[in-house]
């Protein structure tokens, strides 16, 4: 049985660069226990164990990917030049960048490598991409709640970037970032509005619509030194607003058939919940800190359920297989 990854060069070559939103999943829940350990005093013993599993999880995905560069350079070109996949490829440099805000506090140097890996990395794949965008012939059908996936990893620079880099440096990843978000807010509303239904595979990538908003929260709350704003108060509720919505949308979410793809619940839901614990942290309300709770037990769940169904998809032997285009 195929019950981890990678015992073979069939899974090798069918290594989705999908599953690097695994490493984002769970660095956003290691992020959360972090801030949940200065804010609300919980064990510090669950952020450095979650922060191991995510880095020893890293970097056996990242080998595993480079592997697959070097021996099946096709199927590596076929996912970067995809409508949808190729959104993937920006995962690879978000890892380096939420690795690098989760060792801020425990391990700066170890921090400040990642990030200048990572940032360098994340305007390489948001170039690559955009330029596949505009020269390829892609059709509305193909765009998808992904296609935030490059644009949202500019918004985590600014997180550690004040510490490593001059500040111009994060002001342009912060202004690209959101600039593009509301250019593709704009193009994938019009798509899920007025044309077919997403894909059921798709479906949970709706969630990624809560990323841009509570990461320009995040962003931006880190570049004012912490202020409290009506800019920063925008973000937040926009970014609130549309997980209300997406719950009040709860049916038509599949649970019957998992897919890689589930793993868009994860880190959007640890965006906010991070979001909402800043935000106790400056207000100290009753609000937000049983605000803070539910996030943190909802998105402790929802990974935590997700992990579950991933290991049972690798011992089916489900996952590292051709996927249909």
């Amino acid at each position: 049985m195929q019950t981890l990854i990678l015992l073979n060069k069939r899974s090798l070559e069918h290594f989705p660069v999908q599953l690097f939103a695994v490493i984002m999943g769970l660095s956003g829940l290691t992020i959360v226990y972090a801030k949940a350990y200065h804010l609300l005093a919980t064990p510090y013993g669950i952020y450095e164990t979650l922060l191991w599993i995510d880095t020893l999880l890293f970097f056996w995905f990242f080998t595993a990917y480079v592997l697959k560069w070097l021996y099946y350079p096709e199927a590596v070109q076929k996912e970067s030049q995809h409508p949808i996949k190729s959104s993937f490829m920006a995962t690879i440099s978000m890892s380096f960048l939420l690795l690098s805000i989760a060792y801020y506090d425990y391990a700066p140097t170890v921090s400040i490598l990642f990030w200048y890996i990572g940032a360098p990395l994340q305007l390489f794949f948001m170039l690559s991409i955009i330029r596949y965008w505009i020269y390829d012939e892609l059709k509305i059908v193909h765009s998808n709640p992904a296609w935030f996936i490059p644009i949202v990893g500019n918004v985590l620079v600014p997180v550690v970037g004040i510490e490593a880099a001059p500040l111009f440096v994060s002001l342009f990843y912060f202004v690209i970032g959101m600039f593009f978000w509301l250019v593709f807010f704009v193009i994938v509303m019009n798509r899920i509005v007025f044309h077919h239904r997403l894909a059921k595979r798709l479906i949970p990538t709706l969630f990624i619509f809560i990323a841009p908003p509570a990461l320009g929260f995040i962003s931006y709350f880190r570049l004012t030194s912490g202020s409290v704003d009506m800019v920063s108060m925008s973000l937040y509720f926009i970014a609130l607003f549309i997980f209300v919505l997406l719950l009040f949308m709860i049916r038509m979410y599949d649970r019957s058939q998992f897919f890689i793809s589930w793993w868009a619940y994860t880190f959007p839901l640890a965006a906010l919940t991070i979001a909402t614990l800043l935000l106790h942290g400056a207000l100290q309300t009753t609000t937000t800190y049983y605000g803070s709770i539910f996030l943190m037990i909802l998105t402790t769940g929802v990974i935590g359920h997700v992990t579950l169904k991933t290991l049972q998809g690798c011992r089916e032997e489900k996952i590292c297989v051709l996927e249909e285009d």
